[in-house]
């Protein structure tokens, strides 16, 4: 795998997460009719949140979106682009997010994700995630600190 770089998004790359999103969500919205669009409002996650990307020799390789709300980071997206996906970019990402949760006094890390998106559940559990509730097209997932 290639080395991976952390950056800080800012409004240049806009357009650059947008595509990576499309990109990682492709598949399932292919197979998912009720798929909310996690495209929409960029910039402001961008101007609001923290958001990081995964850089690598090959371009942009994913992105996470968290923020903080009490005691607990709240990680809103995450995605990896097609060409990254099965090298570990993902858990690189909540690594990170973990990391500044960690130092920031959280005590745990919470998330949602489609009900249906199997793969993406699996990955989340296999990197110490639980399932919380499942609720209409909802999963909610927790990781305690």
């Amino acid at each position: 795998m290639a080395v991976i770089r952390f950056t800080d998004a800012t409004q240049d790359d806009v357009e650059a997460v947008t595509d990576c999103i499309r990109a990682a969500y492709a598949k399932a919205r292919s197979s998912i009719d009720d798929l909310p669009d996690v495209t929409s409002g960029l910039a402001q996650d961008i101007a609001e949140r923290h958001v990081v990307l995964a850089r690598s020799d090959d371009g942009l390789a994913g992105v996470i979106v968290f923020a903080q709300q009490g005691a607990v980071m709240k990680v809103i997206n995450l995605a990896v682009s097609p060409s990254a996906q099965g090298q570990g970019v993902a858990g690189k990402l909540l690594s990170r997010a973990e990391a500044e949760a960690r130092e920031a006094g959280c005590t745990h890390m919470e998330l949602r994700t489609h009900r249906l998106m199997q793969d993406t559940r699996a990955i989340y559990a296999h990197l110490g995630w639980i399932e919380t509730e499942v609720a209409g097209i909802s999963v909610a997932m927790r990781k305690n600190l």
